[in-house]
Formats: C-alpha cells, sequence, structure tokens
C-alpha cells in the first residue's frame, strides 16, 4: 500500500479513499489492524532527544554555578589549592546531582506519559470499543464527538465538527468539518459529532504532532521563586557580615590572601549548592506519590499548588456520587413506556461514552426496546448552549422527529403550554425534592409540530465515603463547594445527603436578578444550575476573594476554567481537551483522590519548609560564629576547607528532608518569610553558642589554633544533626519519627566526621575524650527547643 498524503486525501472522495486504504465504514478486523500496525508502527511522532553531554554542561551555568566558580577562582587566586579542589569537587558534585536527579525526573514524567494515555472510540471487527490512539492505523474508523482530541489525521464520512486547530495553527476561531473534510490530528472537537476514517498517523500526519497531555512547565513554580529569594536573602545576610568583617580585618592589618579566605569562608556558606536537586527530588518523589495514589500530574510542581488550596469546587456527578446513573422511573404522557423509552434510544448515541445515554441505552434495553427497528436518518449530538440532541428516524415506514434534554427546553421546544406545561413541570419539581435528575422526550412527525412524550427520572447515589471526605477536606482548612447543572432543589437534596451543606444558589437566578457571583461566594456550600462555561466565572470570583481555588472539570467547555485555577483537575473520564488543561489528572472517581493531592502537596510543604528554615539557620549560625571570632579574638574562626566540609555534611546530605515523613498542615500551604526569618535567627543565635563555647573551652584547654577551629567545625557539625531534628517538627521534636533516609543522613554524618576526627584525616587528631567533650558541647543545642515550640506557636508556623 503506497503512502499517500493527508493533502492528497483531502481531495479524495470519500469512497475513493475507503478503496485506497482498504477499508469500509465497519472499519477494521483485529487481524487486519495487527498487521498494519507492523507497517506504520505506533500512532506517535518520536520525540527529539536533548544531548546528554550539553544537558550536564549546562549545569556549569547559571547563578549558583557562578557563585561557586567565583570562589574557586578566589580561592586559587589565594593559592588554596586544597580549598580549590574540594570547591571544584562540590561544583561537579552539585552538576552531577543535579543532572542526575533531572534526568531522574524526566524519567518519572515519561512514567506518566505512558499513564496518561489518549483513548478512542474505534470500530473493529463490527463493534464499537475503546482502544489507546497509539494503536490506531490507517483504514481505521473511530467516533469523534464534544471534547474529543482528533487522534491523527481523519476523513469525516457522516456527521459533521466543529474543530478548534489554534495549537496547530495559530487560528483562534474554530474550523467546521463536514462529511469529506479532514480534521488534523492534534486540534480539539469543540462540537458536534463524526464517524471518521483515520488517513495517516505517527508522523506521517500533516503536523507530524499528536495530543501531549504531559508537560513539564517552564516557569517557575510558586515555591522555586520564593526559595530562591530567601536564599538571596541569606547572600544579603553574608554580603552583610562581609562588611562588617572586612574593616575590622583592615584594621588589625590582614593580608589581602587572607582576607580573600574571610570572603570565601563566608560566601561559601550563604551559597545554596543542593537548591535545585532538592527541589527536583521533592516534585518528582511527589508526583510518584500521587501516581500511586490515582493522581497523575501533568506538570511537576502540581503537588505544591495543591497544598496551597483554600477552595476545591467539583462536579456534583462522579464526585459526590457514584456516577452511576440509572433510569429509576419512565413517566409517560399519552403514550406507553416502551415508546418513550425508544423515542429516548433514537436521540442517544451509541459508543459515544456518554454517561446519559448509557443509563437511556441500558433501561430500553432491559425493556427489551429494538432502536434497530427503526433507522436514523439524522442525529444532532447534545449540545450544552441548546440542552437536547435530537434524531430523526424512520421507524414502521414513519418519518419521525425526536428530541430528549432539559424538560423546560423541551416544553419551549414543542410550544406546550397552560395545563399540559404546568402537569409536566409540577412532575419535574417533585422529582427534584427526592432528589432525582429529569429528561423530557418530544417526538413530532416530519416538519410538523412535537408533543412531550413523556419524562425519564435519573438517580445517581451519593457515593457512600463523601461526607467522611468532606470531613477530612475540611479538617485540612479546604472549604468544599458542590457545583452542579441540576436545578436548585435536586442539588440541595444531594449537597445535604452528601453532607456538603444545604446553602446552594442558582447561578441561573443570580443572572437573572443581577447579582455577581463576587457577592455570595464567600457564604455558599454549593452552586445550582452552573453551564460549564460558567465555571470560569466561579474560579474568577473565588480568587478575587483571595481564595486559592481547585477545580474539576471533563469537558471541553470546562478547558478555560481548568486552566485559570490554581489546580485544574480532569476528573476520571474526562475529555482529551480536559486532560490538556488541566494541572492534574484523577484515575479514580470520587473525592478521596482530591483530598490526597492536599495532603501530598501540604507534607511537600513542610519538607520544603524544613530544608529553607534548616539552610536559613545555618547560615545566619555560621556568620554569627565568624563575625564573633572576628570581633573577640580577630582572627578567622572557620577556614574556607572547613566550609567546604561543612556545605557537604549540611546541603548535600540534608537532601534527605525530600524524602522525609512530615505531617500535613491544618490549613493551607503558604510561604512567609518574617515568621520565618524570626525563627531562624533565634535558631542561629542559640545554636551559634555551642561552636563559640567549643572554642573557648580547646583555647583554654591550652589547645593550638588550628586544633581549636577543627573543634568549631565539629561543633557546627554535630550541631547541624540536632538542628534538623528539631526543624523538620514545628512541634516537639519528638512529635514525629524522621523517616529512614533522615536517620541514615544524620547517623552517617555523625559517623563520618568523628571518624575523621579520630584519625586526624584533614583536621588535627582528637582523641575519643575530646570528641565527647565536644558533643557534649554541641548538644547542649538542644535546651533551644522549647523557645522554637514556643515561638513556633506564636508565629503561626504551627498547624
Amino acid at each position: 500500500m503506497r503512502s499517500i498524503s493527508t493533502r492528497e486525501f483531502e481531495g479524495m472522495k470519500i469512497e475513493e479513499a475507503f478503496k485506497a486504504l482498504g477499508s469500509s465504514p465497519e472499519g477494521l478486523s483485529e487481524e487486519e489492524t495487527r498487521k498494519r500496525l507492523a507497517v506504520y508502527g505506533f500512532n506517535e511522532v518520536p520525540e527529539k532527544k536533548e544531548n546528554p553531554a550539553l544537558a550536564y554542561l549546562r549545569r556549569y551555568w547559571g547563578p549558583l554555578p557562578w557563585l561557586m566558580e567565583a570562589a574557586i577562582a578566589v580561592s586559587y587566586a589565594a593559592g588554596r589549592l586544597f580549598e580549590t579542589e574540594v570547591m571544584l569537587f562540590l561544583l561537579v558534585l552539585n552538576a552531577t546531582l543535579g543532572f542526575a536527579h533531572e534526568r531522574s525526573s524526566k524519567r518519572v514524567v515519561e512514567l506518566l506519559r505512558k499513564q496518561l494515555r489518549v483513548e478512542v472510540s474505534v470500530r473493529r471487527d463490527g463493534k464499537w470499543r475503546v482502544v489507546d490512539a497509539r494503536e490506531l492505523v490507517p483504514g481505521d474508523v473511530v467516533l469523534l464527538r464534544l471534547g474529543s482530541a482528533v487522534p491523527a489525521d481523519v476523513k469525516v464520512f457522516e456527521g459533521r465538527l466543529l474543530v478548534d486547530q489554534s495549537a496547530l495553527t495559530g487560528e483562534s476561531l474554530p474550523v467546521e468539518v463536514g462529511e469529506g473534510g479532514v480534521a488534523y490530528a492534534g486540534s480539539i472537537v469543540r462540537s458536534g459529532e463524526a464517524k471518521c476514517l483515520v488517513v495517516n498517523t505517527g508522523a506521517r500526519t500533516f503536523f507530524g504532532r499528536t495530543v501531549e497531555l504531559v508537560k513539564q512547565a517552564k516557569a517557575r513554580s510558586q515555591q522555586e521563586r520564593v526559595i530562591l529569594a530567601f536564599t538571596r536573602y541569606m547572600m544579603v545576610a553574608g554580603i552583610a557580615a562581609l562588611l562588617i568583617a572586612l574593616p575590622v580585618a583592615l584594621a588589625e592589618g590582614w593580608p589581602p590572601a587572607r582576607m580573600l579566605d574571610l570572603a570565601v569562608t563566608i560566601l561559601m556558606g550563604a551559597v545554596p549548592v543542593a537548591l535545585p536537586a532538592v527541589l527536583t527530588i521533592m516534585q518528582a518523589y511527589a508526583a510518584l506519590e500521587l501516581s500511586r495514589r490515582g493522581v497523575l500530574v501533568t506538570r511537576l510542581s502540581a503537588a505544591e499548588d495543591a497544598g496551597a488550596v483554600s477552595v476545591a469546587c467539583f462536579d456534583k456527578t462522579g464526585t459526590l456520587t457514584e456516577n452511576k446513573l440509572q433510569v429509576v422511573e419512565v413517566k409517560p404522557f399519552g403514550f406507553s413506556e416502551r415508546d418513550v423509552l425508544l423515542f429516548a434510544s433514537l436521540a442517544a448515541s451509541e459508543g459515544a461514552r456518554d454517561p446519559i445515554d448509557e443509563a437511556v441505552l441500558r433501561r430500553a434495553r432491559e425493556a427489551g426496546v429494538d432502536r434497530g427497528s427503526c433507522r436514523i436518518e439524522s442525529y444532532t449530538p447534545f449540545d450544552p448552549h441548546i440542552k437536547r440532541s435530537e434524531a430523526v428516524a424512520v421507524c414502521g415506514g414513519r418519518r419521525v422527529r425526536v428530541a430528549m434534554g432539559e424538560p423546560r427546553t423541551i416544553v419551549g421546544l414543542c410550544g406546550a403550554g397552560g395545563e399540559e406545561a404546568g402537569n409536566v413541570l409540577k412532575e419535574v419539581e417533585e422529582a427534584s425534592r427526592k432528589g432525582l435528575r429529569t429528561l423530557a422526550v418530544a417526538v413530532g412527525g416530519d416538519g410538523g409540530g412535537m408533543r412531550v412524550a413523556g419524562l425519564l427520572h435519573l438517580l445517581d447515589p451519593p457515593r457512600r465515603d463523601s461526607a467522611e471526605l468532606l470531613a477530612k477536606l475540611r479538617e485540612l482548612g479546604v472549604r468544599p463547594v458542590m457545583l452542579t447543572g441540576d436545578n436548585a432543589l435536586v442539588a440541595r437534596e444531594v449537597a445535604r445527603m452528601a453532607g456538603v451543606g444545604e446553602r446552594v444558589v442558582s447561578v441561573k437566578e443570580l443572572r437573572e436578578r443581577g447579582a455577581s457571583l463576587e457577592e455570595v461566594v464567600d457564604g455558599v456550600d454549593g452552586l445550582a444550575e452552573v453551564f460549564p462555561e460558567d465555571k470560569f466565572n466561579v474560579v474568577k470570583a473565588f480568587q478575587s476573594r483571595g481564595y486559592v481555588v481547585a477545580m474539576t472539570g471533563d469537558g471541553v467547555n470546562d478547558a478555560p476554567a481548568l486552566s485559570q485555577a490554581e489546580v485544574g483537575i480532569a476528573v476520571a473520564g474526562s475529555t482529551d481537551a480536559a486532560k490538556a488543561a488541566a494541572s492534574m489528572v484523577l484515575l479514580e472517581e470520587g473525592l478521596k483522590p482530591i483530598v490526597d493531592a492536599v495532603t501530598v502537596g501540604r507534607v511537600m510543604h513542610e519538607r520544603a519548609f524544613t530544608w529553607v528554615l534548616n539552610k536559613a539557620t545555618k547560615t545566619l549560625q555560621t556568620v554569627v560564629v565568624v563575625l564573633a571570632g572576628m570581633l573577640w579574638l580577630h582572627r578567622l574562626a572557620l577556614e574556607p576547607y572547613q566550609m567546604a566540609l561543612l556545605l557537604v555534611a549540611n546541603d548535600f546530605l540534608t537532601m534527605s528532608i525530600s524524602t522525609d515523613n512530615a505531617r500535613p498542615s491544618k490549613r493551607p500551604a503558604r510561604w512567609d518569610m518574617k515568621p520565618l526569618a524570626a525563627l531562624s535567627a533565634v535558631l542561629a543565635a542559640a545554636m551559634s553558642v555551642p561552636p563559640l563555647l567549643a572554642l573557648a573551652v580547646s583555647l583554654g584547654s591550652g589547645m593550638g589554633w588550628e586544633r581549636a577551629t577543627a573543634a568549631v567545625l565539629l561543633s557546627l557539625i554535630y550541631t547541624s544533626q540536632f538542628r534538623l531534628l528539631m526543624v523538620r517538627e514545628r512541634g516537639w521534636l519528638w512529635s514525629s519519627k524522621p523517616s529512614r533516609a533522615v536517620l541514615l543522613s544524620i547517623a552517617g554524618t555523625f559517623a563520618a566526621f568523628t571518624a575523621l576526627a579520630l584519625a586526624g584525616v584533614l583536621m588535627p587528631r582528637f582523641s575519643a575524650k575530646d570528641i565527647l567533650e565536644i558533643l557534649g558541647i554541641s548538644s547542649t543545642c538542644l535546651l533551644a527547643e522549647p523557645v522554637k515550640v514556643r515561638l513556633a506557636a506564636k508565629l503561626g508556623l504551627r498547624a
């Protein structure tokens, strides 16, 4: 079979296209599909692989590497080759670790990409089935409808589509594709429904691209911006310390080389060497944790955003309810139940995966109604703007027109009035009070008027765990708000049964009386009669009141709201358009994945907060120790190479915080610099006492200056391990158990530097008695624990 371009297929008639591809409107067989898959390959475009060598070299370019490289240059100029080698090693280690973790995070994204697949309804062996879009081959017959991503270049042979090609061409207006027209891979169906012939797949598609649902955001997340800003403040603290220390050194007549040592020591302590790797590990770890809980993130920073959510807006269907719609009652008006079910089934779409259509068709089959006895001539799928679906069919030699949709819309379509309309709407209201959703079915002759044939009452029962999970959300400081297209009566009953609350407001009524959403969002538990396009305004209204919003959605019209919300959540079974716009995609129904996302986000925030607090306290502690040495003894209490060793012990070994057993906060995650800076300053002041005490004791016992500074180094390392145990909890340090990685990191650091001191490697040799004495002095920093607990509570840092 020769390769035919999509352009050539555009000029062909439908029959010619089927013939060229050896296919028919009934599609291909599974056996033929396997053969073609071997010839054409999977329906995907191979990604361009980045050169690993260039990616690694880029790790040496940027603000943080520049600072390290400047410190290396200064050390080399001062003739300190050992310190230069140590810092060069740290620079290479940082680049290597960052590169390794970047590769690891890309593997995480690749794993998510494989899990988050585009699915499509395809005709195989004469039956409709759902398959991965990557398994499509030329000649397949697919069914596309509102919200579908066009999975390959396709030629429409039955129906019409309105497709959005803005991602491909930049054209903002949707394009209509009728029978014989071609829709390109990567575009989104905005309205309509059509059966289509796949003409080209993968790299042979016209634009050579497939729908991308997983993306790695290039923009910095809020957490990254805050941490980088805080690190800059630490650099400012280092520079301020230099401005104090250098005049003292000048007054003492220090040589330039020694003043360079002073500059290197202070600035090295402020450089956040491990920051990039720590952030990447935290995000990748959170993404993997969420994937294990049935939540796929489309960008790695989504988990931290979930931790900041203060309002969660969610659809009633599938989240609060089981999403198992059932037609529980048929109410005919002048027709039999079987007639009403037949008319309803003709207005439903088979193979479209719509829950309402599936419920109607299932009830019709259970009643023994065969819609195959009628021939459907035309079908208009449900459109949320006109609130109904329609079909024209020939039944028993008579052409009929049927419609199914929202009762008031159908009553208006039929022109019903007076007693007839009153009876219909009274029945709808009574059903609404029971929490039932109602569809009206209308029928009429070809070209004639229509009449209401009957009503279908549907029930989607509340999930058993909804009340419990709503309570958990409230415990986490997240306000749940239910959104539904149902009328206010149905919405209030469902909200009451599920435990959401009873303060439900109709968006339609708000519009009618000219009120704004901003006026009511502070006091509602739910919003009724919400159109998909209303969701965007709902998000904006909550954001205008200062809330951080999570919004769920599943349809193409939900995409703007999902993009606007800080956390857009595509629920299980969402359209491809919703998945592409969302930050998270749920694999399971219900509230549990949303609760899990918030919890994991809060835990990630606590870990990040711990790392920043630890880093800030360590930086201020070393600055205080160095300045105290300068002002007290007029000497440098910490040499550059010792600061390099301290960097290894602190910045790199504390990367284990990324997987610590942190407890989620009971309120939305916020970065407030003032209390964090205040707590770190107080802790740094307290933590500076043991190293200075160790220095005084060492000098008082007759040790030389080299041994005394080594004692300061050991005390700083030991206090750092105690500090890590303290700052990982804003409450008492024993409130939670550290992770195995944190415990191993602390034990390993204690053991490694104690062994170096006993062996006299990189420092003078110390006896076991000396080390125990320094360890005892260092442990006095734990006396600051009550101060930390009280101050954290006073500053509002405890949940």
